[in-house]
């Protein structure tokens, strides 16, 4: 589970890449690539807190005839805040939870039948991610680790389901 430490990191290195105003912003937390989710209110809280904190500053632009925007840059003492998190985290390890493993322990208890259409849906589901992730370059992949490891972990889940729904499916026929 991601932290608020997480979240703050993720978002001051967005803003160390560029200024962006929160709709491009929010358009990013959405990209598949994004390795945790931050919900748009969620982002905002975070990012008035670091506002507050003097990581961040927001400066309001006005285009024509629009409602203004803010527009979000990463600060000196921001950059620092942001190398600091980054070192931080790098050195530390956090186990990955799975929620779906508790369920995946107890498919025991329903039939083959009930379980294996169960188990390609959820498998048809993976593999428009993994189709989406296939997206990115091996280029792009390779200059972002924590993408490549997510289509690497997405791929490994795709592949033990199918060994899965193919042994219970055995099973079923027995």
């Amino acid at each position: 589970m991601s932290t608020v430490k997480d979240k703050r990191l993720l978002l001051l290195g967005i803003l160390s890449a560029h200024s962006l105003h929160g709709y491009e912003l929010n358009e990013l937390l959405k990209s598949p690539s994004t390795a945790i989710r931050i919900g748009k209110a969620n982002a905002y809280k975070i990012l008035a807190t670091l506002e507050k904190e003097r990581f961040v500053e927001g400066r309001e632009e006005r285009i024509a005839k629009r409602p203004p925007r803010t527009i979000y840059t990463i600060t000196e003492t921001g950059r620092a805040e942001f190398s600091r998190l980054l070192q931080e985290r790098l050195a530390e390890f956090q186990p990955i939870e799975y929620p779906d493993g508790t369920s995946l322990n107890f498919i025991d208890v329903l039939s083959p039948e009930t379980v294996v259409p169960l188990l390609e849906q959820r498998a048809s589901r993976l593999a428009a991610r993994c189709a989406t992730l296939a997206g990115f370059s091996d280029d792009i992949r390779a200059s972002h680790p924590g993408l490549d490891f997510l289509v690497r972990l997405s791929e490994l889940e795709q592949s033990f389901l199918q060994e899965l729904i193919e042994k219970l499916s055995k099973d079923q026929e027995q």
